[in-house]
């Protein structure tokens, strides 16, 4: 096995894949990349037995071959070469020599034969998503999923496709997440055969894969999505991912989300960010506690820690229904969805009775989160 491609190349892809490599196993084979030469083309893959990936390096390849090669070791060697040419042989040692200039590497290889073959998704349903869009979708549901191995079903985000139940949603894909204290859901409708309906929950770690090979790659190419049962597979460019679904019922999250409110509060998305970064130094010593109060017109966050102080942040709002309005949040479920939201200015909509608050792109837009209250003695 011999070949010889650009460092930047190289690194471009080893970095793609390396996030792949388990670091921790009973079964060290998977802390290893794969390589494999030929046709005078050079694919890399990873594979930690949950998700997999492959993707192709531009390279003039000399002699055909595969091999593996240890990922961290690697990894680091590769981050370190200069900006140019490499040339990799496989030497009849089973060492991989790395030369640029007058200089050498050699690594420790072990044969392919025992590599977990990357699974293809056998009877998948496909559709084609433009790469922006998709982006967009994830990072404004995948923050919303539970940390916790107890709720394991939550660890993922669910996929759904088909017609809305819900009325003046006109949607066929929708994206939800929840980790029980908040839900983000975004809508769209893309080009979607008819049978495709149902949803698969699809683990929160195989999406920020998707979500750093858009970035990478930047490329024009539609993702094309292809999903089974068991597995789901991400086309994206010249790469090729695939994961296991996450077994289980997810929610109905269509019983979460409030059909009506009596307080509506609009206001700029970046200065409500900017009042509630402040708020959330003070409650960070009170269980990230933010009181949220309507009085005279605006809209006041309060927060208050004993031996360390108070913050009363106002926000210019148009505020309408209910102006008496009182409720408590955790301040950093509110910072994470201002993070995400993409429109100018934000809606708030409160409702009777502590019940969960709703907050909304202004104008009409096709994402909801839904975060429930925090009760507190000033509360009731």
């Amino acid at each position: 096995m011999e070949f010889t491609c650009e460092k930047k190349d190289l690194q471009t892809g080893v970095s793609a894949v390396e996030k792949i490599v388990a670091t921790r196993s009973t079964l060290p084979i998977i802390g290893y990349i794969l390589f494999d030469a030929g046709k005078n083309n050079l694919k890399i893959s990873a594979n930690n037995l949950e998700i997999g990936i492959e993707l192709g390096i531009k390279s003039k390849v000399v002699k055909d071959g595969s091999v593996l090669v240890p990922a961290k070791t690697f990894s680091g060697i590769v981050s370190k070469l200069p900006s140019q040419n490499v040339s990799f042989k496989l030497t009849e040692k089973g060492t991989m020599k790395i030369s640029y200039d007058q200089s050498n590497f050699n690594v420790h290889t072990l044969p392919p034969d025992e590599f977990p073959v990357l699974p293809k998704v056998k009877g998948a349903k496909s559709f084609n998503i433009e790469p922006q869009l998709f982006s967009d979708m994830i990072r404004q549901t995948i923050f919303a999923v539970s940390n916790s191995e107890d709720k394991y079903v939550l660890t993922g985000v669910l996929l759904e496709f088909g017609k809305s139940e819900q009325s003046g949603d006109p949607s066929n894909f929708r994206m939800v997440a929840t980790d029980g204290y908040r839900l983000a859901k975004r809508a769209e409708k893309v080009k979607l055969k008819e049978e495709i309906k149902g949803g698969v929950i699809v683990p929160a770690r195989a999406l920020s894969e998707v979500l750093r090979i858009i970035d990478l790659g930047k490329g024009e190419e539609d993702v094309t999505v292809s999903f089974s049962p068991e597995q789901i597979s991400f086309k994206i460019n010249n790469v090729y991912l695939v994961s296991r679904i996450i077994q289980g019922q997810f929610p109905d999250y269509k019983q979460v989300i409030p059909k009506k409110s009596s307080t509506k509060i609009s206001t700029n998305t970046k200065t409500f960010l900017e009042s509630a970064e402040r708020a959330a130094v003070i409650a960070a010593g009170s269980a990230n506690i933010v009181r949220f109060e309507i009085k005279n017109g605006k809209l006041h966050l309060f927060a208050s820690t004993p031996d360390v102080g108070t913050v009363d942040e106002v926000l210019e709002a148009q505020i309408k229904g209910e102006i008496k309005s009182q409720i408590a949040f955790n301040i950093r479920l509110i910072i994470d969805v201002l993070k995400a939201i993409k429109s100018d200015r934000v809606v708030v909509e409160l409702s009777e009775n502590l019940g969960p608050g709703l907050i909304k792109e202004d104008g009409p837009g096709n994402y909801a989160y839904v975060v429930m209250p925090i009760r507190t003695q000033e509360l009731g």
